[in-house]
């Protein structure tokens, strides 16, 4: 059969240059699926993208469509036909579906039930009478992406649709997809010709479209611009350290990359290196250039048409109001004094059910000196006055202009105003850590305000009932949950996250007294705080599951530092044929005592210990109580294991020698008490029983 290449290319007006790449990807996948569920067999499906135009060229399909003959099962038969045997809604449905009559399907019987079957005959198509409605259905049905209308039109669209060509190797598919006709033409680069380009076929398409300043290959335009950027830096001796990533954004934004090197008054250098980052980098998609790892008053920008003196200017003048704002900005916060305006947090609203910032920096200042007085033992206090003014930046004029500089300005202003180095870096730090690559704050003052912050958060969200379900996580709990997290667990200082939670609930229902009641929702805070933490040891620690369970699940109290030096633990031990028999006794021991189903005593009668190995097995034991308890205070995990494997022989010797169920009640019982005690040991550090080997 013949086999042809297919090109479908829409024209729109100017892409979103972020997660295009995501964008083509779904359409691409949705083209190949439907193209397999239509029985269209073909090579391989290449996607291209400019800020202009989406391409798909699909190599060697099969023009003609074969599908051949298949026998289909319908519903049960005896639902198919009323009690008079005519048909009813449900088998005229079938056939209906199947375009057929209902006197051609038949009765056939599966499983001891009959069905009403439709044999489909063998059917010859040619792909151009099924192309416009696969591709239509292609890109109608693109998953998670913001559409728009335009004009008069009805259909939905990421951008406006242009034009849109089709082309099946040497002839033109004169076709409507999406309520746009498919031609003969499309268009050259806007920016430079925008010329109408008539097309006869496939190659004449791709020779016709470069020589009109197109390159639709996003990976050679990203080569090009890399390539010449590495010229500017090289011939110019900047250092090699600018923003490569930002090479896939620029590549989507242009048809045809033109680099160029541009400048600005050296006067906006003393604005901090972050404004400048989002100045010249985030909003106007410039490179930073530095020399001797600082930042100097040079730019590298891309252009979609040859570089002129113009076009260089013209990029200069729009930089620098830009940069002249924010210098504005920082001149007026820093006479205000935002510091002393503590008040004007009133104003912002934190969350419209738990108050404005104002109360949650009350309730950051409780929620930490909490964290202090369990752990840390911080007398300076340094964490009091972070926590007061770790949120005023919010009322700055730079954070109201770009709100992803708070905390970073806030740090900024502090050390302007002469403030402790620790307190000034703390109200930087304690929104640490963002995201996996984020490190925790680095002073202890800044780790408590970091913790309180997030947990302040996250249990008000679940009192206010707005916990996160599925892709709704509108203030980003996960990400809170994830972070305080690993503070918990990163920093030498322990806490209990049972006991910070309920404490936390005190003090958010102390003012909201209409949360107190939501107990419900306090229980979903400690499910989903202790779900998040065996999900971050299994994938960030790569601990096993039932190393995890064993801990996690044996407390009550949990505190996330302390189980992960147990888990650590334990994790040395487990692959360790010595403490085999630890494990092998363990499970023994709870086994027996949950079929035994017998309350044990509290206590031990020595007088009751009849055999020689079970008074052995008491007396090792009770020797080293004290000891176990030491190890296990000073939280000596490794060493409490091997302590307690040593006493294994005559755990062994016992189970050989002593039978449980002995006939007088008494024994039996005092047996039983002597392996709660030795399970005592078994179930401190963890649940040893759930532990496999």
């Amino acid at each position: 059969m013949a086999k042809k290449n297919l090109l479908f290319e829409i024209g729109l007006e100017d892409l979103p240059a972020k997660n295009l790449n995501i964008f083509s990807e779904k359409i691409k996948k949705n083209i190949k699926n439907n193209f397999l569920k239509n029985e269209i067999s073909f090579y391989s499906i290449d996607n291209f993208y400019t800020n202009q135009r989406l391409v798909f060229f699909i190599k060697d399909i099969e023009e003609n469509i074969v599908k051949q003959k298949k026998e289909i099962k319908g519903p049960p038969y005896d639902n198919c036909f009323d009690e008079n045997g005519l048909p009813n809604k449900v088998g005229l449905g079938f056939a209906k579906k199947y375009n057929t009559e209902i006197d051609l399907l038949y009765k056939k019987k599966v499983d001891n039930r009959n069905y009403l079957f439709y044999e489909q005959p063998k059917r010859i198509s040619n792909i151009k009478e099924i192309l416009p409605s696969i591709l239509e259905d292609s890109l109608d049905s693109v998953e998670d992406q913001k559409k728009m209308r335009w004009g008069d039109s009805e259909v939905y669209f990421i951008r406006p649709i242009r034009w849109m060509l089709l082309v099946l190797d040497d002839e033109i598919i004169f076709s409507e997809i999406l309520g746009i006709k498919s031609e003969n033409i499309t268009y050259g680069n806007k920016c430079l010709t925008n010329n109408t380009i008539k097309v006869k076929n496939i190659s004449e398409y791709f020779s016709k479209i470069k020589k009109n300043g197109v390159e639709i290959n996003q990976d050679i335009r990203k080569k090009i611009i890399k390539t010449d950027l590495e010229n500017i830096i090289k011939n110019n001796k900047f250092d090699n350290d600018v923003d490569y990533t930002l090479i896939d954004e620029l590549a989507n934004m242009v048809e045809y990359p033109y680099i160029y090197l541009g400048k600005f008054p050296e006067k906006y250098l003393d604005l901090p290196n972050k404004v400048l980052k989002y100045v010249i980098q985030d909003t106007q998609k410039y490179f930073i250039v530095q020399k001797n790892k600082k930042i100097i008053n040079h730019f590298v920008g891309i252009s979609n048409i040859e570089i002129n003196q113009s076009v260089v200017k013209g990029n200069e003048r729009v930089i620098n109001p830009r940069l002249d704002d924010a210098k504005f900005f920082i001149s007026k916060d820093l006479r205000d004094n935002i510091f002393g305006k503590k008040d004007f947090l009133k104003r912002v609203v934190f969350h419209k059910k738990l108050g404005s910032m104002f109360d949650k920096v009350q309730r950051i200042s409780e929620i930490s000196s909490y964290i202090n007085t369990q752990s840390y033992r911080d007398n300076k206090l340094k964490f009091k006055e972070i926590a007061n003014l770790c949120k005023l930046d919010l009322i700055s004029n730079m954070v109201v202009e770009i709100p992803k500089l708070q905390g970073y300005i806030g740090s900024f202003y502090a050390k302007k105003s002469n403030f402790d180095e620790v307190v000034a870096n703390g109200i930087r730090e304690h929104y640490s850590p963002k995201n996996p690559e984020d490190g925790i704050p680095e002073s202890v003052d800044a780790q408590i305000v970091s913790m309180a912050d997030k947990i302040d958060t996250i249990v008000g969200i679940f009192l206010v009932n707005e916990k996160p379900s599925g892709t709704r996580d509108p203030l980003a709990i996960r990400r809170s949950t994830n972070g305080f997290l690993r503070v918990l667990l990163k920093t030498d200082h322990s806490i209990s996250l049972t006991k910070l939670i309920d404490a936390t609930y005190k003090v958010v229902s102390c003012k909201f007294t209409n949360l107190r009641n939501n107990k419900d929702a306090l229980i979903d805070c400690h499910i989903f705080l202790k779900d998040k933490l065996i999900t971050m040891l299994e994938e960030d620690y790569r601990f096993r599951s039932d190393l995890i369970s064993s801990v996690i699940n044996n407390e009550k109290d949990i505190n996330p530092f302390k189980a992960l030096k147990k888990i650590k633990a334990l994790n040395s031990i487990v692959e360790n044929n010595d403490y085999e028999q630890l494990f092998l006794n363990a499970k023994r021991v709870s086994n027996i005592l949950k079929k035994s189903k017998i309350e044990s005593q509290v206590s031990i009668n020595e007088n009751l210990l009849r055999e020689s190995s079970e008074k052995i097995l008491y007396n090792s034991f009770k020797e080293n109580e004290a000891n176990l308890k030491s190890l296990f205070e000073n939280e000596s995990y490794k060493e409490y294991l091997k302590k307690i494997n040593e006493l294994n022989s005559y755990v062994i010797k016992f189970f050989d020698e002593v039978m449980i169920n002995d006939n007088e009640e008494e024994i039996k019982l005092n047996r039983i008490s002597l392996l709660t005690l030795i399970n005592k040991s078994y179930t401190s550090l963890a649940n040893l029983a759930v532990i496999s080997r």
